[in-house]
């Protein structure tokens, strides 16, 4: 497991490319592509792919057949058929295709999503880690603090305030261990799952992206927002296809003619052929009929529905821009973040020279007659220093995780493992 002293190498900057890089953490951010959810969406893009089909300029049709007084013989035939919209099959058209385009956008956003996941859980699990074995450590030393101060009892320098708290301090430690181990377990379980391997203990810190290479990435690189970001992509397709369906709905409205009727009545063309017969007046025209059905704009209904509509589709490109908007706002905050804690660690690692409590410690050890409490003191400034630091570089990490999620690099390709110091490429 990873030790404080091995946060502190990692935070200076001093671990080089030469160090084997972590496989097993890109290959977590590689199963994104396996995700139920994904691939479940990956389906439903494709079905409605399938069924995306053109639509006739008829939108209903109908055979009848009218029969009066059980005459099998007098029967009238009609077919009646229901033409479309002005422009709704124009409408329809476009609105599969903005509906094709749109699941397709959402696929990328579901593996989008689930990779910053992934991303964030790989920094909190190694976060969690570190605080683990800083407790394991910080235990120790508070049990030899006791140890000590047991062995003072019969000294003028004992305090029993001294060792009540000690002993305080340790059962929090211990209950704060357990929760975080147990924590930590769940984890485990949860990535195993992931990665398809049945066992998992964890990430390893060799290889990690350093503080000093992300200072240099932040000065150097331009950070602008993209506006071709995944999130951003999917909330303009989301827009586009409300908008096609406000279009299509549009058109359904503009619908003139209801219907068509095309009716033969063949007790009519017998009563026409019987006065023929008779050399009577006859029209043999009377057994065909036609008969259209116009709507009256100003007395149908729906305008309600297609005023709601719209409402809603100004809303959705209300809130495309509100996201973007925000999105801007945030790589701002996330880049202000970065430098920021950037300087905190600086900070932190140039009190750690000035003060070089590791240093101290040593010299101590060395002296004859040495207090060993305040030796402990030394060794425990020396731990929380340690933790101190790590818990800034995590901080750095998630932020430089944000900034590069809206400037569009995170799932940029080829994609890489932008924790990793090589930044090594893998697949999705």
């Amino acid at each position: 497991m990873m030790r404080v002293t091995i946060f502190c190498v990692l935070a200076a900057g001093c671990i080089s490319g030469g160090f084997a890089q972590n496989r097993l953490m890109s290959a977590f951010l590689k199963s994104t592509s396996d995700d139920s959810q994904i691939v479940a969406q990956g389906r439903h893009a494709d079905e409605v792919r399938k069924h995306s089909v053109f639509m006739p300029m008829i939108g209903d049709a109908e055979f009848r057949v009218r029969n009066r007084a059980w005459d099998v013989i007098g029967q009238r035939y009609t077919i009646r058929v229901t033409p479309r919209g002005l422009g709704e099959t124009s409408a329809l058209s476009h609105y599969n295709k903005a509906q094709i385009v749109f699941e397709e956008e959402k696929n990328r956003y579901l593996f989008h999503e689930s990779l910053t996941q992934r991303y964030i859980a790989i920094i909190d699990l190694l976060e969690r880690q570190m605080t683990v074995d800083s407790y394991s450590e910080l235990i120790t030393l508070y049990e030899d603090r006791i140890r000590v101060m047991e062995q003072l009892k019969n000294s003028t320098d004992f305090r029993l305030g001294d060792l009540i708290e000690a002993e305080k301090g340790l059962s929090k430690l211990t209950i704060q261990k357990i929760e975080e181990t147990q924590e930590i377990e769940n984890i485990y379980s949860l990535v195993a799952g992931m990665l398809g391997t049945g066992t998992f203990e964890g990430f390893d810190t060799i290889g990690l992206i350093s503080v000093g290479t992300i200072k240099k990435l932040v000065q150097q690189s331009p950070i602008n927002l993209d506006e071709n970001n995944v999130t951003l992509k999917y909330m303009k397709r989301q827009f586009e296809l409300a908008d096609m369906r406000f279009q299509y709905e549009k058109a359904q409205h503009q619908q003139i003619v209801s219907y068509i009727e095309f009716s033969y009545d063949n007790g009519s063309m017998l009563d026409e052929i019987d006065r023929r017969d008779k050399r009577k007046s006859f029209d043999l025209n009377q057994a065909f009929m036609v008969d259209v059905g116009v709507k009256l704009p100003f007395l149908s209904g729906g305008k309600e529905d297609l005023a709601r509509r719209k409402i809603s589709y100004l809303e959705d490109e209300e809130r495309y821009q509100q996201i973007r908007r925000d999105m801007t706002a945030k790589m701002h905050k996330d880049t202000a973040d970065i430098r920021a804690l950037i300087s905190q660690y600086e900070f932190l690692l140039a009190r750690e020279t000035e003060v070089d409590a590791e240093a101290s410690l040593k010299k101590y050890l060395q002296m004859s007659g040495v207090d060993p409490l305040v030796m402990l003191d030394i060794k425990e400034n020396l731990i929380k220093n340690g933790v101190e630091k790590a818990t800034v570089y995590y901080s750095i990490l998630r932020n430089f995780v944000y900034v590069l999620d809206v400037t569009g690099q995170l799932t940029a390709l080829p994609m890489k493992n932008f924790l990793l110091e090589s930044m090594e490429a893998f697949s999705g």
